[in-house]
């Protein structure tokens, strides 16, 4: 019986050696191979820490053709930053290949660089002055550019639809001498002013404009979220203190807002956390939740029903 049970643990035993090594992490040497088709690739789990300090990884061209390629860092969490959560300046990227070139050209984006590997190489690049926790994309050009335009034009449309339902709220709130719609516009109007100095980047790419209206962006962050909390803790004492006309309306409008900021504030916080929780789209789903908050307060303001209505 011990001869059969010893039997048993050696046989588990040398197939935890075999099973072991094949769910290890993959070696940092292994080279990254990359041809035409190759659109982007989150590059953080295949850097390995340097002596000089930095991050490198490896590539193999394994086209015969010459590939452009474009490291990108995340960006940041501009209110993280506004906060005063995260710190709002990063050393410019320099990249070291193993042929002895030097890149350091910024590209389109910003805190990215472009970089060339000759057709059927393979090389390795080394990122100076990286620390270990950024996140680091590697795109085609071709393929950043089309991301890029597709998420200006998605953050416009947004602006440009809430900016409409701002002013059709204004209106409302007027033609029915509601107090509390007039609450939903502030807060609505402050949510908006945040989302807009958030997606600036975006809605303004050329390099000249973006600069002429950053000098008091943060500014503009800061009191974008300021007013947003205010007004919310504002509409949330009118229903606890006040006797409010349309009680149950409002409590329904407020809850859904909570719906929303809770949302943010988890997404933006797990973003500050994990940079790279969601893939590309980590750093829309916050302001996803934030244009969501704020249409809601509007849709509130635009459909409060008639002071009469009790």
């Amino acid at each position: 019986m011990a001869a059969r049970w010893h039997g048993v643990a050696l046989a588990v035993f040398w197939v935890a050696l075999l099973v072991l090594p094949a769910h290890g992490p993959a070696r940092a040497a292994d080279a990254l191979r990359l041809d035409e088709t190759f659109r982007a690739v989150n590059l953080t789990p295949h850097l390995t820490a340097t002596a000089q300090g930095g991050q490198g990884f490896a590539l193999r061209n394994a086209s015969s053709k010459p590939l452009t390629l474009v490291v990108q860092r995340a960006e940041l969490n501009d209110l993280g930053v506004a906060l005063g959560l995260q710190s709002g300046s990063r050393p410019p990227l320099r990249l070291f290949s193993s042929d002895d070139r030097e890149f350091s050209m910024p590209a389109g984006p910003p805190n990215g660089l472009v970089f060339t590997i000759p057709g059927g190489a393979v090389q390795s690049f080394s990122l100076a002055n990286l620390p270990a926790v950024e996140t680091i994309y590697l795109w085609s050009p071709e393929s950043l550019a089309a991301h890029q335009v597709n998420r200006q034009t998605f953050h416009a449309g947004v602006l440009f639809l809430l900016a409409i339902l701002l002013g059709l709220s204004i209106l409302a709130a007027i033609l029915r001498r509601s107090r509390r719609a007039a609450y939903g516009v502030t807060m609505g109007g402050g949510l908006l002013v945040l989302l807009a100095s958030l997606w600036m980047r975006d809605v303004f790419p050329d390099t000249q404009q973006f600069l002429s209206l950053s000098t008091y962006r943060l500014d503009a962050i800061r009191a974008g979220f300021g007013l947003g909390v205010v007004m919310s803790i504002i509409g949330h004492l009118n229903l606890v203190i006040r006797l409010a006309i349309n009680r149950n309306y409002w409590t329904r409008v407020i809850i859904l807002a909570d719906i929303g900021l809770l949302a943010m504030g988890v997404f933006w916080t797990w973003e500050v956390l994990n940079p790279d929780f969601a893939g590309l789209i980590s750093s829309e789903l916050g302001d996803i939740a934030l244009a969501l908050t704020c249409g809601t307060v509007l849709l509130g303001a635009f459909f409060v029903p008639d002071r009469r209505n009790r």
